[in-house]
């Protein structure tokens, strides 16, 4: 969901589904009990019905009959997830402090003994599939999955399903849910492959014929849902760097955000002199994609930014590479905008390759790499798929975010860039519509879902950001984008969300956000240049900068942020709402979150949702204050088993009554080679001593201490009743002591 500064373009146009007359849903449904019969035999009382496996709004599209008998599909069943109230009891239990089971992961191959089907359940699918006389090409039990093909014909026959033809006879769906055998219906969730009216992965180049505009007569958003403006050249601009790194000044249009301007605005920088990168042997922060990358822009990124370099492992999940294409300016945001938020943390790229692809969706098999690799703590996702059935969100994809969530990880996924509008499939690529929507990917519960922010920077006479300036939700016209955000229509309110959001039953978006707007005040990233004059990236063109923004910025940014709470907790965190509600429940000041009360992510003439205080359905509970925010975050996991405090006792004798004596010192360390950071969080005593506050709120690394000052003013002569000073931190023997005792004269 990369947005690059564009012109309004009246060039493109979005497209329509299908010129003329809609034909409505009624119609549809009363050709399809004309024709069903005649093509498919009566449905058995015993079969089963996939709830939620056709796809929405057939209304949309310009109804054409029934799809050719002869059309071959390529099809996939995915399989349920055994004892699913156990797994919900166990996600509860394992963000629940009082259980045994809290932040107590499962290894992949744990998940699938206690969760996954077994392989019995596959091989009675199987078996099944094969007797309807499809050609299984793949079997997964790691992936839930059997990938089969056939004809429209079989697929009718077998499920009991009319498939329909729309417009021109390129587009067919089926129009009611497959129906099943009981036996097959107890292991399969879900059928992919009964329609073409989604968009499983973007269409990576700018097709060649343009789709027929809609009455509206508005310019289109780029067909892909993530690099939105590469076909554009950029503005004529010279870009300099100013007299202070890494803030740049570009001509004719201003200045933008480079990596330390970010570390100042969201008070990442204390943290990071302290240490706390997103280093340590916690893990890597993983990024999801669909196209390979050319190494140049990534190393002119962090030679130009002065960042450390940046180690990244790709991960091939459908063996091969699909080389370089249009998401490659995706991609290199992605990469290094999470380097720059926590710049000490390895990555992992995740690959997917759609000619090589099982089930031909490159997308949702890079997802499913990262969480079955369970290499790293957090994983980042900047894309959305439209048009699914409600079962691909709920059953296919929820799996697999359940699955990471046992696992210990964390799943940031971009909200969108269209603010309230829902999106339609057309052409293999994602459009807004003209009702209030969301990306139902961002909106599983199980994911944090990360929305967008603008603001004008406060700059010094050296071009240099200096510290926070008010936000609001970030809200351009079309087509340039809004911060995704509004109810879901799949799933129901979950309990992390039971206080404090609106009641309205359902799973609202975004939880967070995080500067997204290209231009207030914009993020510098290095592409490769023959993105930005075509589409056709291929890796040759050299390195240039650009600034850019989307809430695929902000999405790789908070996940480097989650990535320096990993660091500072020693551990994985798992999902990350639990916490984040009944932090920001306690205060958002209090948690590190900047409250966005301004602006709304209306957008194309669809009414989205206006800020406010609190959480709202604009900007979520806002943006981070990291330095705060992390500790507060890091202070409600397990700390440290143990830390030091020295002396144990201070003694304070013959001090003139009305004067202070000089300051005697107290050192909380915490021990080396223990992996959690330590986070105080309070210092008391009373009477006539005073301690020093230096070190509440402080967060300190393995083998670092913290040093304050006591200091002793009696008001009477003679001994003083002792008092003792206590310090609550996080670590297991909290709360330590220092036994304080004086005498005035």
């Amino acid at each position: 969901m990369l947005k690059q500064p564009r012109k309004n373009s009246t060039a493109q146009r979005r497209p329509a589904i299908f010129p003329g007359s809609l034909k409505c849903l009624a119609m549809i449904a009363a050709a399809t009990l004309t024709l069903a019969g005649a093509i498919t035999p009566a449905l058995a009382q015993s079969a089963i019905r996939l709830a939620g496996n056709h796809p929405p709004h057939l209304d949309r599209y310009a109804y054409a009959g029934l799809a050719d008998a002869a059309r071959p599909l390529t099809m996939a069943m995915t399989l349920k997830l055994r004892n699913p109230g156990a797994l919900d009891q166990l996600l509860a239990e394992q963000q629940d402090p009082s259980s045994p089971n809290y932040h107590r992961w499962l290894t992949p191959q744990q998940f699938a003994t206690r969760f996954g089907p077994t392989a019995a359940d596959l091989q009675t699918a199987e078996d099944w599939l094969a007797a309807q006389g499809f050609a299984i090409t793949s079997a997964s039990l790691a992936r839930r999955m059997i990938t089969f093909t056939g004809s429209v014909g079989q697929a009718s026959q077998a499920f009991n399903v009319s498939i329909l033809k729309f417009g021109g006879g390129d587009l067919y769906a089926n129009a009611d849910d497959p129906a099943l055998p009981p036996q097959i219906a107890a292991v399969a969730e879900s059928i992919q492959g009964l329609d073409n009216l989604h968009a499983a992965s973007p269409l990576l180049n700018r097709p060649a014929a343009r789709p027929a505009p809609l009455s509206s007569g508005k310019p289109a958003a780029h067909p892909m849902r993530l690099a939105e403006n590469t076909d554009d050249a950029p503005p004529p601009a010279t870009i300099l760097p100013s007299r202070s790194q890494p803030n740049y000044f570009v001509n004719g249009l201003g200045n933008f955000v480079g990596p330390a301007d970010f570390q100042t605005f969201y008070n990442e920088t204390p943290l990071l002199k302290l240490g706390l990168k997103g280093s340590g042997p916690a893990g890597c922060i993983g990024i999801i994609g669909v196209s390979d990358y050319a190494a140049g822009p990534i190393a002119a990124f962090n030679q130009r930014f002065r960042l450390p370099g940046q180690p990244i492992k790709k991960i091939l999940v459908d063996v091969s590479s699909p080389g370089i294409n249009g998401a490659e300016v995706e991609t290199d945001l992605d990469l290094e905008w999470a380097h720059a938020a926590a710049p000490g943390s390895p990555l992992r790229y995740y690959l997917g390759n759609s000619a090589t692809s099982p089930d031909s969706n490159e997308l949702l098999d890079a997802i499913q790499g990262a969480v079955s690799d369970n290499a790293c703590p957090v994983v980042s996702i900047s894309y959305s798929f439209c048009g699914y059935p409600a079962s691909f969100y709920n059953s296919t994809l929820d799996g697999i975010f359940q699955q990471a969530a046992a696992q210990g990880q964390t799943v940031f996924i971009a909200a969108g860039d269209d603010g309230a509008a829902a999106l339609y499939a057309s052409g293999g690529s994602c459009y807004p519509t003209n009702q209030r929507g969301v990306s139902e990917m961002a909106a599983d519960p199980n994911v944090t879902a990360v929305g967008g922010t603008q603001f004008t920077p406060l700059y010094n006479s050296r071009g240099a950001v200096t510290n926070y300036a008010p936000e609001s939700v970030w809200d351009n016209p079309y087509p340039n984008g809004a911060g995704g955000g509004g109810q879901s229509g799949i799933f129901p309110k979950p309990t992390y969300q039971d206080a404090g959001t609106p009641g309205d039953d359902t799973r609202d978006i975004p939880d967070i956000s995080l500067i997204a707007n290209e231009f207030e005040p914009g993020a510098l990233v290095y592409l490769d240049k023959s993105c930005i004059v075509s589409s056709a990236c291929n890796g040759k063109g050299g390195s240039l900068l650009i600034p850019a923004g989307g809430t695929s910025l902000s999405s790789p940014a908070w996940a480097g942020i989650a990535r320096l709470i990993v660091q500072a907790a020693g551990a994985r965190l798992g999902a990350f709402n639990p916490t984040l509600y009944s932090l920001a429940a306690l205060g958002q000041d209090q948690a590190g979150l900047h409250d966005i009360t301004t602006g709304n992510n209306n957008y194309d003439g669809v009414a989205g949702f206006n800020a406010g205080a609190g959480y709202d359905l604009a900007s979520g509970w806002g943006t981070a204050n990291a330095g705060v925010f992390v500790p507060a975050y890091a202070s409600q996991l397990p700390g440290p088993p143990t830390v030091t405090v020295r002396p144990s006792a201070l003694a304070f004798n013959n001090i003139v009554v009305g004067r202070t004596s000089l300051p005697k010192f107290v050192t909380i360390t915490n021990p080396p080679r223990q992996p959690t950071w330590l986070v105080i969080g309070s210092i008391t005593g009373g009477g006539d001593f005073t301690a020093a506050q230096n070190c509440v709120g402080a967060i300190i690394g393995p083998g670092r201490a913290c040093r304050f000052a006591v200091r002793y003013a009696p008001s009477a002569s003679g001994p003083a009743a002792p008092v003792t000073l206590q310090i609550a931190d996080d670590a297991g023997n909290s709360p330590q002591t220092v036994a304080l005792t004086g005498s005035g004269r």
